[in-house]
């Protein structure tokens, strides 16, 4: 825990925070168009599984 500490208490440079800034507004951007796809796909899944449970009984 010490340690953890000493990370925090090292200065920190306006050059780093806009670079981790940067970063993590590419990384959230990243994760939220994978987060679209990704509802496309469960999307896509339920309209097959309809389909194949409408084909197996008729209706």
């Amino acid at each position: 825990m010490t340690w953890l500490r000493g990370i925090f208490r090292l200065p920190v440079h306006e050059s780093n925070v806009v670079v981790v800034l940067v970063f993590s507004v590419f990384l959230m951007s990243f994760m939220s168009v994978a987060l679209v796809w990704q509802a496309q796909i469960i999307a896509n899944q339920r309209e097959a599984i309809q389909w194949l449970v409408r084909l197996k009984f008729g209706g």
